[in-house]
């Protein structure tokens, strides 16, 4: 009785993960996540041939961050993190602040408050976008100047933001898309957790190569 039960269960699952494949390949998912690997690889791979190259030639990445940020608190640097990853749509990419948090005693323990206010700050641009959405003009800008993100957010739904989590996309700008666009905001708090695989996978490579 039972197996006759884990084999409907496993049928069901089969059809569904079929489903969804044939959906996300007739939507232009995966050419989507190959260009953005790509894209990822390529990046990560320019970064360590110049390092490699100019190792000799190059100051110590740390402590030029540390001379640069030696004229601020870190509450200051943190509160601007936030504001980037918010309302600032990602003026700054994380990995500036990734490699900053390397030079206190407890790294990780600085990169985990940098993973949670990004993660935050996704949501702060949620509700940003949901917030303007109620404005006719603003929103009518908007929906001109993030036509492909909305369109990509209407057509692949979760899919995007778990891109733009991972991988080296505007994330700020897509979770304030969501909000515009109305996606359900207890799945997107879920798909937004992410975000922390991305924070700590990062800080972990550059902490290789720094």
């Amino acid at each position: 009785m039972n197996s006759r039960k884990e084999d409907r269960k496993k049928r069901r699952l089969g059809k569904k993960v079929n489903t969804y494949h044939h959906l996300y390949r007739r939507k232009g998912v995966y050419p989507f996540l190959v260009k953005n690997s790509l894209k990822l690889i390529i990046f990560l791979g320019l970064i360590i041939a110049a390092l490699l190259i100019f190792q000799d030639k190059m100051p110590d990445l740390k402590y030029t961050f540390e001379l640069f940020t030696s004229k601020f608190k870190p509450i200051t640097i943190l509160v601007f993190f936030l504001l980037s990853e918010s309302i600032l749509l990602g003026l700054i990419p994380p990995d500036f602040f990734l490699v900053w948090a390397q030079q206190f005693p407890a790294p990780y323990a600085m990169i985990a408050l940098l993973a949670v206010l990004s993660y935050g700050g996704g949501i702060i641009s949620y509700f940003v976008g949901n917030y303007i959405g109620h404005l006719p003009k603003v929103d009518k800008w908007l929906q001109q100047r993030f036509f492909q993100h909305i369109n990509k957010i209407k057509k692949w739904g979760g899919v995007l933001i778990v891109f733009a989590a991972i991988f080296p996309l505007p994330y700020s700008p897509i979770c304030m898309v969501a909000g515009m666009v109305r996606f359900p905001f207890t799945v997107f708090i879920i798909l937004g957790l992410f975000r922390f695989l991305r924070i700590f996978g990062y800080a972990f490579v550059l902490a290789q190569l720094t």
